[in-house]
């Protein structure tokens, strides 16, 4: 299997395959094994490199300095032919990673959100309705981490899009406090770019008054650089496209982040970027994520929305699966 979900690995998995610069490379063991291992290889090969240019060095030295030289013809030729059978030992070109910071933002209230009795129910489609949840209530605080967790059509979404004022309630308020700016990434955040836009004017219209150098910059970060930066959002992959909506988040002073499955389309190491500009950031965030890795290293307080029902721990996501077990 392929998978980015590094706890569930870790549960299954005894054996790592690894396809990375055009070579293919086996771990016996989990994933974080397969870590720790590959880590422990690459320091052992940066050593062998080492090693081997300076014996190399060495030899060219003593080949340049007695080149001229008929009393060492012999030993000159010698060890031309001996570094010429050695095998090189190459280092591999550093893998491109997300590299990114949330810019210092606003500060906004105490209260970032205050919800009262919110409720929400579709229509289905033979016009009957089919209630989400009732009777929410509680207060975000700036500066928390919040997950919100549940089975799959609990209503997870639906709560993320309220808040963000992309869904009204059928009855209740989530009443913003003060001088808080959204920034929201939703499952669907990709089918709304102009998909004939460039990546370049994507970020343009979301920042335009910024200079082309740092516009540059900032998707330099996301990996798009050179001509990548002209390429139309129709033609990128799911993963690109996650990181431009992600990068006009970036671009934004936003001090909320509401966020529904960020780390879907991205690679595990994109998430572990992701995840340290989250930490790192000073606003206040609420997510829904399936990846437990990422959940249990930020947040510190979970919602769980059951039976139409929402329930708040007030500790992070071990605390959470302690106390529902």
């Amino acid at each position: 299997m392929t998978s980015h979900d590094r706890d569930f690995m870790n549960r299954i998995v005894t054996r790592i395959v690894e396809v990375n610069n055009k070579t293919v490379t086996t771990y016996s063991g989990n994933y974080d094994f397969y870590e720790k291992e590959r880590d422990i290889r690459f320091e052992q090969l940066i050593a062998s490199h080492k090693r081997q240019q300076d014996m190399l060095a060495k030899e060219e030295d003593f080949i340049a300095r007695f080149a001229a030289r008929a009393s060492h013809a012999a030993q000159v030729q010698s060890r031309v032919k001996k570094i010429d059978k050695i095998d090189r030992i190459e280092i591999p070109p550093e893998e491109k990673t997300i590299r990114f910071t949330f810019n210092q933002p606003p500060r906004s209230g105490d209260d970032v959100v205050v919800m009262d009795s919110l409720a929400k129910s579709w229509q289905t489609p033979d016009g009957g309705v089919n209630p989400v949840f009732s009777g929410i209530s509680g207060i975000i605080r700036r500066e928390q981490k919040i997950a919100v967790v549940g089975v799959n059509g609990a209503g997870k979404s639906t709560l993320l899009k309220v808040l963000a004022g992309e869904v009204t309630p059928d009855s209740g308020t989530a009443a913003l406090g003060a001088n808080v700016e959204i920034g929201y990434f939703s499952q669907h955040a990709m089918e709304v770019l102009d998909p004939k836009k460039t990546v370049f004017e994507t970020l343009q219209d979301v920042m335009p008054l910024a200079t082309i150098g740092v516009i540059r910059n900032l998707l330099g970060s996301f990996l798009f650089s050179g001509d990548s930066i002209e390429k139309k959002i129709e033609n990128l992959s799911g993963g690109e496209k996650s990181r431009v909506v992600l990068a006009t988040l970036l671009a934004r002073p936003v001090n909320f982040l509401i966020l529904d499955e960020p780390t879907n389309h991205l690679d595990i190491k994109s998430r572990e970027m992701l995840l340290d500009a989250l930490k790192n950031f000073s606003g206040t965030v609420i997510l829904v994520s399936h990846d437990r890795h990422f959940l249990r290293l930020l947040v510190d307080h979970v919602y769980e929305i059951d039976h139409g029902e929402m329930r708040i721990y007030q500790g992070d996501y071990n605390y959470y699966l302690e106390k529902v077990r």
